[in-house]
């Protein structure tokens, strides 16, 4: 490998719906989850060094733990057959306990970066899914159906959907585990099986007849997370509004650019505190 530094993309991961269908013996839940990707992103640059080590830059690096992140769990799976070290930089441009897969998509690119410029092979999604369950949905980072604890990625044609995505954080860090905790109702229905994926409306209105199984329990532990639905809800021409993962990102669904554009503008107004970005859906 050339000593030069490489650059992998760790892009945000949106459930536009999540459904909650059981859980395993060992207390993780299986869920039932469509997932697209967007063009807002952290950043992580690689470039050999004599050990492994971590540096992070960005507007949200002051809220990580260097020695307990993602990146380094992710190296530790390659063990000692690792025969190159890294030093890696983290820009670090999305909020953290956001609902994003932040963490994840940072352990996958890393793990892509190891793949790709090594004789290393990809470990299994079972692997993938012990360390985060977004990270095997992350590695790919195209629009799939997740099942399982997230070891279950089916990726999706997209090519027919045009939407783009205003993505709302309320500067709200909730724990994945603290709302899992919550979860009263362990067996629901799963997503309707047949996706049509022939057209956006025919497809928005199949988003339409599922859900987040998080939403509500999230919204009680942290209500502005409603707050922000709500104001999503307001802006012109929004055809779908939701809250990501186990939250607190909140997302509307918009056909164009320029909808989703004045739909920024209008929320920006709402809240200076609020993060928020928007995106072509992936």
């Amino acid at each position: 490998m050339k000593d030069i530094t490489n650059e992998e993309k760790g892009c945000a991961k949106i459930n536009l719906a999540l459904h909650v269908t059981g859980i395993q013996a060992d207390g993780y839940h299986a869920l039932d989850s469509i997932v697209v990707f967007t063009d807002v992103f952290d950043r992580l640059f690689f470039k050999r060094s004599l050990r492994n080590v971590v540096t992070l830059t960005g507007e949200f690096s002051g809220s990580i733990n260097v020695q307990e992140n993602s990146i380094l769990q992710a190296l530790k799976l390659f063990g000692n057959g690792l025969t190159d070290r890294f030093s890696i930089n983290l820009e670090k441009n999305l909020p953290i306990g956001a609902g994003l897969g932040g963490g994840s998509a940072d352990a996958a690119a890393v793990i892509r970066f190891i793949t790709n410029n090594s004789k290393h092979l990809m470990p299994s999604y079972e692997v993938l899914s012990k360390i985060g369950a977004d990270i095997p949905a992350c590695v790919l980072s195209v629009a799939s159906r997740v099942g399982g604890i997230g070891e279950l990625v089916r990726p999706l044609d997209m090519s027919e959907i045009n939407l783009w995505v205003v993505l709302v954080n309320p500067d709200i860090f909730v724990s994945t585990g603290s709302i899992f905790e919550e979860v009263t109702e362990k067996h629901n229905q799963p997503l309707e099986s047949f996706i049509d994926l022939s057209s956006t409306d025919k497809f928005v209105d199949y988003l339409k007849r599922q859900r987040n199984d998080l939403q509500t329990i999230a919204i009680k532990k942290h209500p502005e997370i409603n707050k922000v639905l709500a104001t999503i809800e307001e802006t012109e021409d929004v055809l779908l509004s939701r809250m990501s993962g186990s939250g607190s990102t909140c997302f509307g669904l918009y056909r164009n650019q320029d909808i989703a554009k004045k739909a920024v503008t209008y929320i920006s107004k709402k809240s200076a505190k609020w993060w928020i970005k928007f995106s072509k859906i992936n």
